[in-house]
């Protein structure tokens, strides 16, 4: 059946300028969508002279219809969202399956922050408490935003969240990461050593445990782009590796070494890797089966094997796959490599974030600190 002509009188709609990429369309559902209306085209958008629009819910699907995150930081954004929700419905009377979705108010996010955000910053939980506010806030904030670029909510005063907000946060620069070099060089030494197995399956897993904790340790990716990696995305010859749609949006080159290299060269060969046709396999598989590379790893796999790694190694500190993130900046910045090139490596959109990763004032302290008065030894050892 065709469609329905375009009345020759109809203006086209303007485009706002998004602060997301346009996804459409969207089904015309909610209190503002005409039981008659085709089911592939937007509900209108709320106007000071149409006042319904879609409820709460539904704003927040399209929200997240619309998202262009990775999976694991829209997952952060879903659960702030949700918090925000609750808050709506607990404290502020507003449910978010029937209520429209202007009636959200400035006062809306600045008690929903009050509730998060502590009162000062100084244990090591009111840190994490202080980081978690700021996640959740900066999602409330971002879908406050998606509501009045697309005119879902025309009259929600923005500019006066983020200054309330900002208003209300005390100051706050994160503690520099908790990095041990001395624990990542002994997990490393520990799995340089793993001896041979004797099962295919077993010395498959020994070497790709190897290539991953030596990728991990000289190229500083994220847990997520090391399991999104491909063998296409990595190139032996040049020892480098194109990290494709990674935190933000944002691509970058990571740098690796020579042993890394072979690590990977030999992990390929014996997982049964042809000479043509691989580049689609994953560069680190889930299952260890010779001559099936099968689904990519999962993060939450990863995990598992350093976890498993410290207790092999003796290892007590808490040390995860981010923490030779951690490592590798810290390394790059006492061998003197400049902190913008570090910031390139680590792929920080800002160079702050860069120096929270490197804590260099820390290390440059300790350092000269020593200098000065001697090296530190610990209580109850002897002196040479």
């Amino acid at each position: 059946m065709a469609l329905p002509a375009e009345p020759a009188n109809r203006m086209p709609r303007p485009q706002a300028v998004p602060t997301l990429p346009e996804r459409g369309p969207w089904p015309a559902t909610g209190p503002g969508a005409s039981p008659d209306a085709d089911p592939g085209t937007r509900a209108e958008p709320a106007t000071p002279s149409n006042p319904v629009t879609q409820t709460v819910t539904e704003a927040v699907e399209q929200f997240f219809g619309d998202l262009r995150l990775a999976p694991r930081s829209k997952k952060t954004y879903r659960h702030g969202i949700a918090k925000f929700l609750r808050h709506l419905a607990q404290h502020e009377g507003i449910d978010p399956d029937a209520a429209p979705v202007t009636a959200i108010a400035a006062e809306h996010v600045t008690s929903f922050a009050a509730v998060l955000v502590p009162a000062d910053v100084r244990t090591p939980e009111e840190v994490s408490q202080m980081r978690t506010a700021q996640n959740n806030l900066s999602a409330v904030r971002k879908f406050c935003a998606y509501l009045a670029a697309y005119d879902l909510h025309p009259t929600l005063a923005n500019d006066r969240i983020r200054v309330r907000v900002a208003a209300m946060m005390p100051r706050f620069t994160p503690p520099p990461p908790d990095v041990k070099l001395a624990d990542l060089d002994r997990i490393v030494d520990y799995v340089r050593a793993l001896p041979r197995q004797e099962k295919p399956t077993a010395e498959l897993r020994r070497l790709k445990v190897r290539a991953m904790v030596l990728f991990l340790f000289r190229t500083g990716v994220r847990v997520s782009e090391l399991c999104a990696l491909r063998r296409r995305d990595i190139d032996l010859q040049g020892g480098t590796a194109g990290i494709y749609r990674a935190k933000g949006g944002k691509s970058r080159t990571v740098h690796f070494d020579a042993e890394t290299a072979e690590a990977l060269t030999v992990y390929w060969a014996a997982r049964g890797d042809g000479a043509r046709g691989t580049g689609a396999f994953p560069a680190f598989s889930g299952r260890d089966r010779t001559g099936e590379p099968g689904a990519a790893v999962s993060p939450r796999t990863v995990e598992h094997i350093v976890a498993e790694l410290c207790r092999g190694s003796g290892v007590e500190s808490d040390v995860t796959p981010h923490s030779f993130r951690h490592g590798l900046a810290t390394e790059l910045v006492r061998r003197r490599v400049r902190e913008s090139t570090v910031q390139t490596i680590l792929g920080h959109a800002s160079p702050t974030t860069t120096r929270i990763y490197v804590h260099k004032t820390a290390l440059d302290v300790a350092e000269e600190y020593q200098d000065a008065f001697g090296p530190y030894r610990p209580p109850g050892t002897r002196r040479e």
